[in-house]
Formats: structure tokens, sequence, C-alpha cells
């Protein structure tokens, strides 16, 4: 019982450490975030973040997590929604508003894809999470009863990637949602396309 009452109490610990961190992440950015910012803001002990986290890069990793178990009960709660609708449409419109995701944990991710180039821990968590989302997608797209192949080679999810990209960090995100319906017909056209093959 008790060391059940101690893993709560950890977990939150944990999660206010993530939540401030995310906060510092996206008021500084990621490079210049330093765990003594974390420290400070957080207003926990030196030892007790560190209890938890040894750097901001395993924050920003639990970060990731948190974002795809949320995106995942999003598109969750979709399907059962949709589900007679057109399987083709259904793909797209989560593509989509996976692009448009207005999510703190979307901002912080256009971060990390921003930072990887020069950080070979974030390279890694980068490919970590894109082999995550391929499969993500794969068992969406199966669901749908569309190919899962067509998400195989990754050109989905490099193309949601860099509209990720240009939403926070080219300040494109306007631009972007002012042609949501245009990205809605180029999605479908392209999964129609592969699915038919």
């Amino acid at each position: 019982m008790l060391n059940s009452i101690k893993m709560k109490v950890g977990n939150i610990r944990k999660k206010e450490i993530r939540v401030t961190a995310m906060k510092c992440f996206l008021n500084k950015g990621f490079e210049n975030t330093t765990m003594e910012d974390v420290i400070r803001e957080v207003g926990m002990s030196v030892g007790g973040v560190y209890h938890h986290y040894s750097n901001t890069t395993e924050m920003l990793k639990d970060l990731m997590i948190d974002g795809n178990e949320y995106r995942n009960r999003i598109i969750d709660d979709y399907l059962d929604k949709y589900k007679f609708e057109d399987k083709y449409e259904n793909m797209s419109n989560i593509l989509v508003e996976k692009c448009l995701s207005d999510t703190e944990n979307t901002k912080v991710y256009a971060l990390l894809l921003q930072a990887k180039k020069y950080n070979s821990e974030l390279e890694d968590l980068f490919q970590e999470l894109k082999t995550e989302t391929v499969e993500q997608l794969k068992m969406i797209s199966k669901k749908l009863g569309i190919d899962a192949d067509i998400f195989s080679d990754g050109f989905l999810v490099d193309y949601i990637n860099g509209i990720i990209l240009s939403n926070y960090i080219l300040g494109a995100k306007k631009t972007f949602e002012s042609q949501k319906n245009f990205l809605k017909e180029a999605f479908v056209f392209y999964i129609k396309k592969i699915d038919e093959k």
C-alpha cells in the first residue's frame, strides 16, 4: 500500500515537472532551457527534480509519450463517432487534424523537429516517434479498410512533419488553416491512388 502511494505521488511530481518543462520549452526553446530553469519554475528542490529526470531530453521524451497517448485518445473518439463515413475522408481528416493540431504538445514536437539535427539523442527519439506514428497510422488504416502500406515509405509522416514545422517554426499556421480543404483533398487523392493500386 505504501509503495502504491509513493508511486502515485512520484507520478504526480513527474507530471508537474513535465508541465513546467513544457512551459519553459515553449517560452525559451528546447535548446535554451536548462535543468536550472525547470527547477526554478517548478518550485521543487534540485534533488527532487533530479530524482525523476537527469536532463531536459528525458523530460521531452516523456512529453512526447504524453502527446502520443493524447492523440491516440482523440483518434479513437473520432473513429467511434465517424466509423460509417467514407474511409478515405476519415483517414484524410485524421491526417489534417494531426497537421493542424494546436496543442502545446504539438508545439513542443515542432521544437524537437527543429533541434534534432544537432542532437543525436533527439534524432534517436525522433526516429522512435516516427516508427510509432507509422505503426499507429497503419493500425488506423487497417481499421478503416485501407491498405496499411500507404504509410510504409514514411512519406506521409514526413509530409505531416514538414507542415508542423512550417506552422510553428516558420509561422505559416494561418496559411495552412486557410487551405484546410485543399489539404483534405490532397490526402484523399494520395491515399486513394495508393490504396487502389
